[in-house]
């Protein structure tokens, strides 16, 4: 029998995935000392705006900082609960273990489970890319199912601003087998408020396409955190001391 968060994806086409503002890590970036705060989520019906899934990072304080030095190397935990019609419900988990990365060895991957059943659906994987932003979502045996390349020549990349083509960053979707593309992923900036005061929280548009298979739904859901995680959370209000180091 299909869980209940695996039948509201079976039924669904696209989400959005709208990554909410900390105002604790908005401030603290501000000044110069940024502190991690765990990245929350929300996933909606793409074409009802309904909200299906929360996702909320349960990694603790101390290793949330360590992601800041070394962000290849970090682990990191996140759970997803199933929230549609007011439901409280575990229905995924995502871990990314400790590893020694360094450009092509040892490339951070993340396992999802089922937090129902327990069992493992697949795995992501960021590989060696000299340039690309690539990414492989794998099966339950880690074998390669779908890919996700957003090269590495967009505005979104390059010029990052809350307008324009500078505001969106996308990723086809290709099955990994015929190499035809089959859905799309799209990460855009919410807004010119929240890019000022929070740059590193941005909205991700997923179109399943010919996707119908919900655990890779699933996957592809978890692929956007993933790719949030790894090259969109940091805040650039921080650097060089932020607003005030640039002040003085």
């Amino acid at each position: 029998m299909m869980t209940p968060h695996s039948m509201a994806l079976a039924q669904v086409d696209r989400v959005e995935i709208k990554e909410k503002v900390n105002m604790i890590e908005a401030l603290t970036a501000i000044i110069g000392q940024e502190v991690e705060m765990p990245n929350r989520y929300k996933i909606f019906n793409g074409d009802t705006q309904e909200e299906l899934f929360f996702a909320v990072e349960q990694t603790d304080f101390c290793t949330r900082q360590v992601k800041q030095c070394l962000p290849d190397c970090a682990p990191w935990k996140l759970d997803i609960l199933y929230t549609q019609g007011g439901a409280q419900q575990p229905a995924y988990k995502l871990e990314r273990d400790w590893t020694c990365t360094f450009c092509c060895f040892n490339r951070p991957v993340v396992t999802v489970t089922d937090a129902v059943t327990g069992e493992k659906i697949g795995s992501l994987q960021d590989p060696f890319a000299c340039c690309d932003l690539t990414f492989t979502v794998r099966d339950s045996m880690d074998n390669a199912a779908l890919k996700l390349n957003g090269g590495c020549c967009q505005w979104g990349l390059c010029c990052p601003l809350p307008c324009g083509p500078c505001a969106e960053v996308d990723f086809p979707i290709e099955d990994s087998q015929t190499g035809s593309e089959v859905g799309h992923l799209q990460k855009r900036v919410p807004s010119c408020l929240k890019f000022l005061g929070a740059p590193d929280v941005d909205n991700y548009k997923l179109d399943f396409g010919g996707v119908k298979n919900p655990q890779y739904k699933a996957m592809l859901i978890a692929t956007s955190i993933f790719i949030d995680f790894r090259y969109f959370n940091n805040n650039s209000n921080d650097d060089n001391g932020g607003l005030v180091g640039a002040l003085m």
